[in-house]
């Protein structure tokens, strides 16, 4: 019996179904098990991914944006912060995928590291305008650590193994 790897697309559907389970589960009515402990924001993951693969077309923005509104709506919050932050993600991503461009998992996993960490601290900044000063970011940046711990074992749902294809400094 041989068996065959996953396609590429196989693997980029499989990240985009956990992307979107990661918006929908914790707001279903099926106990804490899903909220508590905080689970990985796997739109993270996908936001840095489709960065760092230069995903140069207007469907990465789009999906993010529609995803994080999803994700407020399910949440319960105001309009705006969350896509807000995944479209952040994205864009940090595309500069950090250009800064650490060596295709080993260290340096991707440090510029998604720096991409989560930067999002909390978007996060500090724009949540007390939408949610009001006594609101805590704790939730969200457990969250990003989370993400961040377990980008290793899902890097491949939404990164190639190989260089990114998107130009590095200095190359021409």
């Amino acid at each position: 019996m041989i068996v065959r790897a996953p396609s590429r697309t196989m693997l980029r559907a499989w990240g985009f179904a956990l992307a979107v389970a990661s918006v929908i589960l914790p707001a279903l009515p099926l106990g804490g098990r899903f909220a508590k402990p905080t689970i990985p924001l796997a739109v993270l993951w996908a936001a840095y991914g489709w960065a760092a693969e230069d995903e140069s077309s207007w469907r990465a923005p789009v999906i993010l944006a529609l995803l994080g509104i999803l994700h407020d709506q399910m949440a319960g919050g105001p309009y705006g912060l969350l896509p807000a932050l995944y479209l952040s993600a994205y864009l940090i991503g595309r500069v950090a995928a250009v800064v650490m461009s060596s295709p080993n998992l260290l340096s991707l996993w440090g510029g998604f590291a720096i991409t989560a960490f930067l999002t909390v601290a978007i996060a500090r900044v724009l949540a007390p305008l939408g949610l009001g000063d006594n609101v805590s970011v704790e939730p969200y940046a457990e969250a990003a650590l989370i993400t961040t711990a377990l980008f290793p074992f899902v890097r491949p749902l939404y990164m190639s193994a190989g260089p990114s294809s998107r130009p590095q400094p200095g190359l021409r």
